[in-house]
């Protein structure tokens, strides 16, 4: 029996029931809601190739979505999925979510990107911001020949995925004398210092946490992005949710306190009301999408 399609105040209503805890559960139920939504979205005018490796590790696998007339120079948005570092596909539901996200910018004139990355526990901090930073350096070799500029390429992650496109950002460590080689960054939802135990020690680490950054409380700083806003980084939007649950809501925050002391100046910050914390990916290219056209004005104004 399939879902109803359910109205945006409805499924407010039902991201209002959920409340801020995040579970398997929820995350099936976020996925019930906009499941039938992403069905009958608008797919017309794009056209994918799918499964190209960016690197040699079975997870190192991205797909391209293009405009099906091919561009000449067109912007670039690469989407990175969420997980919590141990889990997460990108397309958990096939041409569906997250398709829906490259899907979105293809059908405005752009180059949508979606990739997998290496997982903890086999594979700690830095490996998914270096994971990214393979996709940029892949993009730049290869983005021409399906119509995009390597000059014009745009990170977007959620969750663990904004700490991976952050950490390649921000991090000179990782992304090294080079610099990030990127347009932008949006940053949805993410964990941007390693524990909540820095500002709040009566909630011990996470386990998924411990998993990617290790339990070595020395190493912690260096791992903290938001250590390492600097001036000269590149332009970046920052996102959170009404219901993120408190250890996902309160870096975001202090990123954004970070970027404004650095630049003088608010960076592009959006506060999603009536959205879980995987709900906003999920509803973008949809007949309810009130994320998609922000990012996507974000994207022109620095492209």
């Amino acid at each position: 029996m399939s879902t109803p399609l359910l109205s945006k105040d409805e499924i407010s209503a039902a991201i209002q029931r959920m409340g801020r805890d995040f579970t398997p559960e929820i995350l099936a139920a976020t996925y019930a809601l906009y499941v039938p939504l992403q069905e009958r979205a608008p797919k017309e005018g794009v056209a994918v190739t799918r499964d190209i490796a960016y690197g040699d590790h079975a997870r190192h696998r991205l797909d391209i979505f293009t405009p099906a007339k091919k561009p000449a120079g067109a912007s670039v948005v690469v989407y990175v999925h969420g997980g919590g570092y141990v889990a997460g596909e990108r397309s958990p539901r096939p041409g569906l979510i997250y398709d829906n996200v490259p899907t979105f910018f293809a059908r405005h004139g752009m180059i949508g990107v979606n990739i997998t990355y290496r997982l903890a526990p086999e594979h700690k901090w830095p490996s998914g911001g270096e994971d990214v930073g393979r996709v940029v350096a892949w993009l730049h070799a290869h983005i021409k020949e399906f119509g995009g500029d390597p000059e014009r390429i745009v990170l977007m992650g959620q969750s663990a995925g904004a700490t991976h496109a952050a950490t390649w950002t921000f991090i000179p460590a990782v992304h090294g004398p080079a610099g990030p080689r990127i347009a932008g960054a949006m940053l949805l939802s993410g964990v941007f210092a390693p524990f909540d135990a820095e500002y709040h020690p009566e909630n011990p680490p996470a386990p998924h946490r411990v998993a990617y950054f290790g339990v070595d409380p020395a190493q912690w700083p260096a791992m903290n992005v938001i250590n390492h806003v600097a001036s000269g980084h590149p332009p970046v939007l920052v996102s959170v949710t009404e219901f993120d649950p408190h250890p996902l809501q309160w870096s975001s925050p202090a990123l954004v306190a970070a970027l404004t002391k650095c630049d003088k100046r608010m960076p592009w910050f959006i506060y999603s009301r009536n959205h879980n914390h995987v709900s906003p990916a999920m509803q973008i290219n949809s007949e309810i999408d009130d994320l998609g056209p922000q990012l996507l004005e974000f994207v022109r104004s620095i492209t």
